[in-house]
C-alpha cells in the first residue's frame, strides 16, 4: 500500500559571498533570504521506495534593500517509481530551479545553481556544470536535470541499473543545453538505506566516471 505525507518546512537568514573564479572578476555579495519548502510523498517506503511519487517545491526572496540585489528564487523536484514485473524498477526524476532577477550580479554565489555529480547527472565531476567565466564554472540563475533508471534485482538486497541523466545550468533558457551523461551501476539494499555505485559516461566531456552515494537521491 502507498502511504502519504506531507512536510512544510521554513527558514531565514543572512549570508555573505565573496567569489574569484579563475579567470573571471571577483563579485561580492550579500542577501537576507527568507524561504519555505513543502514536500509531499505518497509511495510504499519512504527510505527505499519502490512505488509512488515524491514531489518538492521551493521558493525564497532575497530581501530588497538589505540585500545587494533583491531576487525570487524558485525549485521544484519530483520523483516517479514503477515496478514493472516482480522484479524490475522504473525510476524517472526531474528537477528544475529559476533565481529572478534583474541580472546575476549582486546574487551571493550560493544562491545560483551548478549541477553534475553522483545525484544529479552522472558521468560529470561534482558542479561542473554551470555557466563559464574564465577558466572556471559558476552558478546560473536557471537548471534542469532529469533522469531515467531501469532496476533489475537479482535477489531481495542487490540489483542491477541502467540508467540515463541530463542537465545544466545556464543564465540563459535561449542557450539552455543539456549534458548527457550514462552508464550502469550496482544497487544495494543496507541498513542504513539504500547504496549505488555507478560506472558513468560523460558524452560532453568524453569521459568516463565512477560515482557513490547512499541514501535516497530525492
Amino acid at each position: 500500500s502507498l502511504n502519504e505525507r506531507s512536510t512544510p518546512a521554513f527558514g531565514a537568514g543572512f549570508y555573505l559571498s565573496e567569489e574569484a573564479p579563475e579567470g573571471g572578476s571577483r563579485d561580492r555579495a550579500h542577501a537576507f533570504f527568507v524561504d519555505g519548502e513543502y514536500t509531499w510523498r505518497r509511495v510504499d517506503d519512504l527510505l527505499e521506495p519502490t512505488r509512488g511519487v515524491m514531489a518538492n517545491a521551493q521558493a525564497g526572496v532575497g530581501i530588497p534593500f538589505v540585500s545587494t540585489r533583491g531576487f525570487l528564487r524558485l525549485i521544484g523536484r519530483t520523483a516517479a517509481w514503477w515496478p514493472l514485473g516482480r522484479d524490475t524498477q522504473l525510476a524517472l526524476r526531474a528537477d528544475m530551479g529559476a533565481v529572478i532577477a534583474g541580472a546575476r550580479d549582486g546574487i551571493p554565489s550560493n544562491f545560483l545553481f551548478r549541477t553534475g555529480g553522483d545525484t544529479t547527472v552522472r558521468g560529470y565531476a561534482f558542479e561542473s556544470l554551470g555557466v563559464q567565466r574564465g577558466t572556471a564554472v559558476i552558478g546560473g540563475r536557471y537548471y534542469a536535470v532529469g533522469s531515467a533508471e531501469v532496476t533489475q534485482w537479482v535477489n531481495e538486497s542487490i540489483g542491477i541499473a541502467a540508467f540515463v541523466d541530463a542537465g545544466n545550468a545556464t543564465d540563459s533558457l535561449a542557450r539552455f543545453s543539456p549534458a548527457v551523461g550514462y552508464g550502469a551501476g550496482l544497487r544495494l539494499k543496507t541498513p542504513i538505506g539504500p547504496f549505488r555505485f555507478d560506472v558513468a559516461y560523460g558524452e560532453k566531456t568524453q569521459e568516463v566516471r565512477i560515482h557513490f552515494s547512499v541514501g535516497l537521491s530525492f
